[in-house]
This record gives C-alpha cells, sequence and structure tokens, in this order.
C-alpha cells in the first residue's frame, strides 16, 4: 500500500461497565471515520501546498469508486480517489477520456492505494515510464527531501511522461548513511546494480506528494518514486526487481508493456499524470 499515513485501527479504553458488542462497534467506526477524515486532511494541506487544491475540486463529482458498500462509504472513498488522483497530476479531463475506454480512474486509484492493484494499473498511474541504465548509487550529501541515496538512470527510451532519450532520472532511496556516521538499511528500497538496463515505472507527481507530506522540499533535479522496476533482459523480457504486493507476476517482455502504452489516453494538461 502507498499510503504515507496509514488508517489503522485504534485502540478505545472503556471504564465502569463493560460495553455491548455492538457499542463497541460503534465507538470503533467512529474513531476510524475520524482518522480517515484527519488522514484526507493532511493529504488535502500536501496538495494545497503543491497548487493542486483547484484539480481537487474539479474531479469532485466527475466519477465516483464503485464499490458495494454503504453511500457514506462510497461518499468517503471517491473523496480520497479524488485527492490521489489530484496528487498524481491527473485532472477532471483526464477523467472523462478514460471513461470513453470503460476504466474509471476513481475505481483504478481506489484499488492501487489499497494494494489490490495490478501490473497495468501500477503504469496507467504512473506519469513516467522508461527503459533506463542504471548507475551508480550516490550518498553523503544533504538533500532537502529527507531521503538518504538516491540511484540515476540515464533514459534508453522512453514509452510514457516527457523524458527522452539520455535524459537522467534520480531515483531515491530511504536507505543511506546517516549523520552519525551508520548506515541504514530499508528493505522496501529496491537495490538496481549500476550497468544494468530497467524498466522503471515512475511518479513524479508522487514523490512530490510524499516529499510534500513530509514537510520537506523536492529536490530541483527530476526525481521520481518508483512504482515498479523490471530488469530488462537482451532479448526485451522483464524479471521483477521490486518488491509487489500485486497479484500477478506483470508482464513478461517489453513489447507487450510498449502495445499496452500505447493504447492509453494521453492528458492534455502539462501537471497531467498522462502525459
Amino acid at each position: 500500500m502507498l499510503r504515507v499515513l496509514l488508517v489503522s485501527a485504534i485502540a478505545i479504553g472503556f471504564c465502569g461497565s463493560t460495553p455491548t458488542f455492538a457499542q463497541a462497534n460503534k465507538a470503533t467506526s467512529e474513531a476510524r471515520q475520524e482518522a480517515v477524515q484527519k488522514n484526507q486532511q493532511k493529504r488535502l494541506q500536501a496538495i494545497t501546498r503543491r497548487g493542486r487544491l483547484t484539480t481537487y475540486e474539479q474531479l469532485l463529482g466527475t466519477s465516483k469508486v464503485r464499490i458495494a458498500s454503504s453511500a457514506s462509504a462510497s461518499e468517503t472513498a471517491s473523496r480520497s480517489a479524488a485527492i490521489d488522483l489530484a496528487a498524481l497530476g491527473f485532472t477532471a479531463a483526464d477523467v472523462q477520456a478514460y471513461k470513453k475506454r470503460n476504466i474509471n480512474l476513481f475505481d483504478v486509484a481506489h484499488r492501487f492505494f489499497e494494494g489490490v492493484t495490478s501490473s497495468s494499473e501500477a503504469m496507467l498511474m504512473a506519469d513516467t515510464v522508461v527503459v533506463a541504465t542504471a548507475g551508480q548509487v550516490q550518498a553523503g550529501r544533504s538533500r532537502s527531501d529527507g531521503f538518504l541515496s538516491e540511484t540515476p538512470f540515464t533514459v534508453v527510451k522512453s514509452l510514457r511522461g516527457s523524458r527522452a532519450p539520455s535524459d537522467v532520472i534520480l531515483v531515491p532511496s530511504n536507505s543511506g548513511p546517516l549523520p552519525n556516521g551508520s548506515y541504514r538499511t530499508n528493505s522496501s528500497d529496491t537495490t538496481f546494480t549500476a550497468g544494468k538496463k530497467y524498466l522503471l515505472v515512475l511518479s513524479k507527481n508522487w514523490y512530490e506528494q510524499f516529499v510534500a507530506l513530509s514537510d520537506k522540499r523536492s529536490e530541483s533535479n527530476f526525481t521520481a518514486l518508483p512504482y515498479d522496476a523490471y530488469e530488462v533482459a537482451d532479448n526485451g523480457t522483464l524479471l521483477r526487481r521490486s518488491h509487489s504486493m500485486q497479484a500477478d507476476a506483470g508482464p513478461k517482455d517489453l513489447r507487450s508493456v510498449e502495445v499496452d502504452l500505447s493504447n492509453l489516453p494521453r492528458s492534455k494538461s502539462k501537471m497531467g499524470g498522462t502525459q
């Protein structure tokens, strides 16, 4: 799950008489709802700082998450999806464009952030998909975004987004040297081998949202967080190298990815997630 602030169950302490199951369940439900609202407010503050609040407001009402639940749950999920879509650079125009392809972006965003997505939906949510060659890990400098190191990638081929061949993309990592001289290793980070070629499914928008949620500042160079990373063999076959909760094994080869991406609508907005 990609949420920075996860909504967790809240333990409620009671004194006096023991409540009935229904009373306890209601209290827990209310506590969870309050946690969800606080989570959404935090994310709204982040997109506001990034100048995306108007985009969020325009997204509201363009669609909704189709879940088999109560009306209030559907409304909450739809509002959350609208926040996420705005954070990832999607617009109301994108929602309409995808709807013509029978794709509900609200549903996709909901599944994506709940961790029940697929590799194809991860690519749909990404704003940058490239084939690129990894460089040596760079660490030790002071960063404004809170990450400890980064891996530079030189683009070989751009499949989605604004990058071009020879452009450099930086993929940050939570692993790296700490100010006290020790070294932090984060098991969720993907390890890349310098000189090898990778298919990177990235989001610069998610990187900027992640940093804004952490009350940090984004780096000035083109930096993006990976949703998925696959090592590319000489014959074009793919081997997933990133950690993933996705049920599917991912695409088999580079050609199938190129075909799938060529069928997706392209955003006309400058900050859209489907450029």
